[in-house]
């Protein structure tokens, strides 16, 4: 047995040296978890490494290291077996890419591959072998044992005329030595897929196992110890290496980062200085961000080291941040491309931003790597730059972020809450995650000079939060959008007023462009302090267009493209008094009084239903849902009623509503209305009547708080039906509108004399039926039904009486017990249609007074 091996320290060998010039035979022990790197979740992992490794053989330069091995040797009679206890993965990986790329040598018989075959095969058995299962060495010994014809692989999809990529694993499996149960072997099946990898990765490269073999000048090397000879024991080190904490994310990507950036050439003239011993210096890009990231950035993330995490660590922080930059740098060249009708932005830019889509995917992780961030191509120059310079602006020596605006802007934007939720990737909203960028942005763009932030931060809050940014091509043009702005971004009120805006909703940036030629007034009058002041409301959100609708400022502004008028105190005094009216209306809206749907009286609705139909129409037209209304009396977010069907979207001054909203307007002109006591003044207009359906909601809220989501149906003026949810039918419960307001009024809540036995109101699921009241009563010991409807034919309640239990077919055969109090006294009829005694009732009063005469008669009998 040969004696020449040098273990008493770490010694540089290459896979085939641990063969060929020690002998050993390499085991790995039971105590070792199976092969991972074939998993396939760890497809990242595998794929970097086989690059490297393919990268290494390219350059064909000697002693590329793949650092250490550590292990054990175990000394037998005739053989020494060396035991891995870290590095059995690489090793592994290694073992397969040798057996691939002998297969693929021509002349087997040469002197490189019989070299190799006597290394790695004795007595039929392979040198590298694994322990964790019978399987797994008999896997080992049979792949060394036996070869693949690479000219007859298995075409796994004949049919389709496809190669997969699974091609090599599956010829394996259809040899006759290879046993199906070995593919319960964890192991076994990381192998075959790493083997498919390694084929697809390596295919033709036959000069790559020169260069493997060589013991001259190897190309792939790894640091070999032996831990014995450093007088540890195996057990000591298994310890030690389950106590040990594996390289966190951000520990892997800076040192694959900083390999990138040394290698990395720039474009644009950048200069990079540092200060060393008070002397300043020019030096690299990669020196740069490795001396700043573990010196001032890092003492910047400190202060936010809790926020996700382990407690004393800040990388996830970091890990989020760095993903938020790259992510809105590849936002602004995203090519936007249409799918059909749709709109549609790169898979790539889907997988960075971690849409729905994208958490789908098989590859989706929330801890992008290096190597995923370079194939997503998210390591441009202008990311690298952004990122670095994100870190210089945002840096405050040892404290957390500096705050550039006064508290009156922090409405807008809020830097600290803001930048912790970018820490966190946990943007309240996409409009939430563009705010970030511009901001960022705009301390970068304008390096140093903080001038006009304000107004900047207002203005994007103002076209973001009023406009769809919904989906990653929202995303992507809402920041491309900011981009073309942020060269005129410390004047922005100048340049909305002869700029064009692309992007956002075009009634916000009309609104927008108005304020700024309000704001930029030098009339004297506090234009900038009232605008501000009344888009600040929660409500509101920076979208106030309607008050300037109902100031006229709009139709001035539409005829004349300026705000340059005269009678500067008429229109200031004018914006000024509806803007009062405006916020006491919606604070009032905002407050506690709208808290519970269930007792609510939704007074604003009510009252401005005193001046015509305040309601949204829904664009929908299938059988369910064409006519249906939103009375704007819920704070529903869910199926986007929050946005399309609300006030906000009611009082955009797009044109779609005009009319609608000028029922509101009529209300603030009232002389009744005052905005200093909102809930008194609103129930002076409850007693108003209109003559029309909308009196019924005016009088009776219950019939709002049945509508859960807003909406009605309109079918006619005679055909009205309340929406418990969305629609009418569709399995979803509805009522009919003069019936429930019968039903709420005058009989859910009323005794008649404790004749009736049941009172019940029978909503309908079906589009078909009709909602209606149901009593039950009693007359003479005998069960009697009084059912409700709504005559749509006639326009009146159709109240019809029968027996429970009868089945009459004739007038003459029917209720005689009850046929006098009927016909004679009450005037009913008989209903040849439906075997009914039926009565048409004009309106709720007499209906209720029929039903408790009824009751009174039953008492008597």
């Amino acid at each position: 047995m040969e004696k020449n091996r040098n273990t008493r320290k770490g010694e540089r060998l290459s896979f085939h040296a641990l063969f060929k010039e020690k002998n050993f035979r390499v085991v790995v022990p039971i105590i070792q978890r199976d092969y991972a790197q074939g998993r396939e979740n760890t497809k990242e992992v595998r794929d970097a490494f086989l690059d490297a490794l393919y990268q290494y053989l390219e350059d064909n330069i000697p002693n590329r290291d793949l650092d250490f091995v550590y292990g054990s040797l175990s000394e037998g009679k005739d053989q020494v077996d060396f035991i891995p206890l870290d590095g059995q993965q690489r090793l592994t990986t290694l073992f397969l890419l040798h057996w691939y790329l002998y297969q693929i040598q021509e002349d087997k018989n040469s002197e490189l591959c019989k070299d190799f075959k006597q290394a790695l095969l004795k007595n039929n058995k392979s040198m590298f072998t694994y322990e964790t299962r019978t399987s797994s060495s008999d896997f080992c010994d049979a792949l060394m044992s036996n070869g693949i014809d690479f000219n007859y692989l298995l075409e796994v999809d004949k049919g389709k005329g496809v190669t997969k990529d699974n091609q090599l694993s599956k010829t394996i499996e259809d040899s006759a030595w290879f046993f199906l149960s070995w593919l319960q072997d964890p192991t076994i099946q990381s192998m075959l897929t790493m083997l498919d990898a390694i084929h697809n990765k390596f295919m033709g490269k036959n000069v790559f196992f020169g260069r493997l073999l060589s013991l001259e000048n190897p190309i792939i090397t790894f640091q070999f110890l032996n831990l014995k000879d450093f007088k540890l024991s195996d057990d000591l080190y298994i310890k030690m290496n389950s106590r040990g904490k594996p390289l966190t994310w951000f520990e892997n990507f800076k040192a694959k980062f900083e390999q990138y950036l040394d290698n990395f050439k720039l474009t644009q003239e950048r200069p990079f200085q540092l200060m060393f011993n008070g002397t300043i210096q020019d030096v690299s890009l990669n020196k740069y961000f490795s001396y700043n990231i573990d010196t001032k950035w890092a003492n910047l993330f400190w202060n936010y080291r809790e926020l996700v995490g382990e407690k004393d660590l800040y990388d996830e922080e970091l890990k989020n941040f760095i993903r938020v930059i790259f992510t809105n740098q590849f936002a602004i060249t995203v090519p936007i491309s249409k799918d059909g009708s749709t709109d549609r932005t790169d898979d790539a830019f889907e997988f960075l931003l971690g849409t729905a889509p994208a958490r789908k995917r098989k590859d989706y992780t929330d801890d992008i790597s290096f190597y995923k961030y370079n194939e997503l191509n998210a390591l441009s120059e202008d990311g690298i730059l952004y990122l670095i310079d994100a870190f210089d602006h945002l840096v405050n020596g040892n404290s957390k972020i500096k705050k550039y605006l006064p508290s009156a802007y922090r409405f807008y934007f809020d830097e600290e809450k803001v930048f912790e939720n970018a820490l966190k990737l946990s943007f309240t909203n996409n409009q939430e995650r563009v705010m970030f960028h511009a901001y960022v942005r705009f301390l970068i763009v304008n390096n140093g000079d903080r001038s006009g932030i304000e107004q900047w931060v207002r203005v994007i809050h103002n076209l973001l939060y009023n406009s769809i940014i919904d989906s990653a091509v929202d995303v992507a043009r809402a920041i491309k959008s900011v981009e073309k702005m942020l060269p005129a971004s410390k004047d922005i009120l100048n340049y909305l007023v002869s700029n064009d805006i692309d992007a956002f909703s075009g009634w916000q940036v009309l609104e927008e462009k108005i304020k700024a030629c309000l704001m930029l007034k030098s009339s004297g009058r506090e234009w900038k302090s009232v605008i501000e002041e009344t888009e600040k409301h929660d409500f509101f959100r920076g979208q106030i267009g309607f008050i300037l609708d109902f100031a006229k400022i709009v139709e001035y502004y539409k005829a004349n493209n300026n705000c340059d008028w005269a009678e500067e105190d008429y229109y200031f005094n004018l914006f000024v008094e509806y803007a009062r009216k405006g916020v006491a209306a919606f604070a009032y809206r905002n407050s506690e009084a709208y808290d519970n749907f269930g007792t609510c009286d939704f007074l604003l609705e009510r009252a401005t239903l005193t001046k015509g139909l305040c309601a949204v129409k829904s664009s929908q037209n299938s059988i369910t849902s064409e006519n249906r209304y939103n009375l704007l009396h819920t704070n529903v977010i869910g199926n986007n009623i929050a946005r399309d069907y609300s006030w906000k979207r009611l009082l955009r001054i797009d044109g779609t509503y005009t009319t609608e909203a000028g029922f509101l307007k009529e209300l603030f002109d009232d002389n009744r209305f005052d905005e200093s006591d909102v809930d008194k003044s609103l129930r002076l207009f409850l007693s108003d009547r209109t003559g029309t359906c909308r009196d019924y909601f005016i009088s009776e809220p219950s019939l709002m708080r049945y509508c859960t989501k807003g909406f009605i149906k309109v079918d006619g003026f005679n055909k009205i039906y309340l929406l418990w949810s969305l629609y009418k039918g569709a399995n979803q419960y509805f009522a009919e509108m003069y019936t429930y307001y019968l039903w709420k009024k005058y009989i859910e809540e009323e005794s008649f004399s404790g004749l009736i036995l049941e009172k019940t109101y029978n909503y309908c699921k079906s589009y078909e039926e009709s909602p209606y009241i149901c009593l039950v009563f009693h007359y003479n010991q005998i069960p009697y039904e009084i059912d409700i409807y709504w005559n749509t034919n006639e326009n009146k309640y159709e109240i019809t009486v029968f027996e429970q239990k009868g089945n009459y077919t004739r007038e003459s055969d029917d209720m005689p017990d009850i046929q006098d109090l009927l016909k004679s006294s009450l005037g009913f009829h008989w209903n040849e249609e439906n075997n009914k005694y039926g009565l048409l009732v004009e309106d709720g009063n007499k209906v209720k007074a029929t039903i408790q005469e009824i009751c009174t008669e039953g008492i008597n009998h």
